[in-house]
């Protein structure tokens, strides 16, 4: 290995006798020193992928009440096992919110953990989430250079529910030839049917924001890609790099049926999206009792009724986020029947 004599050959005896003395280091015959840098490079480069490997969860934050739902999250997190995989923690609060000390407290337990203010005075729906984003994006860019783990956006919604979750997330994420620049739930094209009249595109295909981005995402992405929602936005650049990963890890919930996901061994880490939050985020939380696990043989039953409800549903409700949501579980429902090669599924874990 050139790299080894290089390095042997700095250190050579021969050539600098009096240096070695001068720094307390005894002569060492040159096979020695090469023996001994081999027998140590296994550990070198476990501790150079143990770098490449770690992963940030970031948890943007605008107000009182999502700081509350991260603390139970936290709660919840300190009775699973430690992680395989490094993980840091990036606390992103709003412009106009302060630094949540209790939440830096509560995380620092978990690992290490940043208090993040996000810098970028733009306010409002989509513009402000969206600048939060691209604030979070550029810091992880400049600070974890080189590192090739995922960074999460844990939005507040949202819950782990599976003790290892990270893991199996970070598993996911490095089964491919190369990372994802980001990994997510996918939502296909989502078209409202009307009733004697042409059918209404109402969602372009996406992966929903609450997911998992390259550390170098930002400079991955063009500047056409931060304009409007960020999520919608940057799903086609990503699509175009060939890197967008969809995963089934990463669901959508109600509150309907979330007990059910939280029993459902293929989904790690759940989103209430357009739920109740507060009461969604209770749900996820709350440990799986002896009866609800003998009650999973029932489950495919009553996903099977909860779709056909759906399907009737949106014949009468046809207006406002209702229909969205509800036509929006159907189309997911079917392309992922329709496409399960698509989807990742390890070995040895049933779906």
């Amino acid at each position: 290995m050139k790299w080894i004599e290089s390095i042997v050959d700095f250190f050579d005896p021969c050539k600098t006798a009096s240096g070695w003395f001068e720094i307390g280091i005894d002569c060492f015959p040159k096979d020695k020193i090469e023996h001994s840098f081999e027998r140590f490079i296994p550990s070198i480069i476990a501790g150079v992928m143990q770098k490449k490997k770690k992963h940030i969860v970031i948890l943007p934050y605008f107000c009182q009440e999502e700081v509350d739902r991260y603390l139970a999250i936290a709660e919840r997190m300190k009775s699973f096992p430690t992680p395989n995989v490094s993980c840091d923690f990036l606390l992103a609060s709003s412009p106009r919110t302060e630094t949540s000390d209790e939440l830096v407290a509560a995380f620092s337990e978990l690992g290490t953990t940043i208090a993040f203010a996000c810098p970028t005075q733009i306010f409002g729906y989509p513009e402000g989430p969206g600048a939060m984003f691209w604030d979070c994006m550029e810091y992880i860019s400049k600070n974890y250079e080189g590192n090739d783990g995922f960074s999460l956006w844990l939005e507040s919604d949202m819950a782990p529910v599976k003790p290892d979750w990270l893991d199996r997330l970070s598993e996911e994420w490095y089964s491919g030839e190369e990372v994802p620049v980001m990994m997510g739930c996918f939502v296909p094209e989502v078209y409202k049917h009307r009733l004697l009249k042409k059918r209404k595109l109402i969602l372009h295909p996406h992966i929903n924001g609450g997911a998992c981005y390259s550390m170098d995402f930002a400079n991955q992405m063009p500047d056409e890609a931060r304009q409007g929602v960020f999520d919608m936005a940057v799903y086609q650049y990503a699509k175009q790099l060939n890197r967008a990963r969809f995963t089934q890890q990463i669901s959508f919930s109600t509150l309907g049926r979330v007990r059910r996901d939280v029993a459902d061994s293929s989904k790690v880490l759940l989103h209430g999206f357009m739920q109740e939050k507060d009461a969604f985020i209770d749900q996820c939380l709350k440990p799986l009792t002896a009866q609800e696990l003998e009650q999973r043989m029932w489950h495919s039953m009553l996903n099977k009724l909860e779709t056909a409800k759906r399907k009737l549903r949106v014949q009468f409700v046809r207006k406002g986020r209702r229909a969205m949501l509800e036509n929006m579980f159907l189309a997911k429902q079917k392309f992922e029947s329709e496409n399960p090669k698509m989807f990742y599924q390890p070995n040895g874990r049933a779906a």
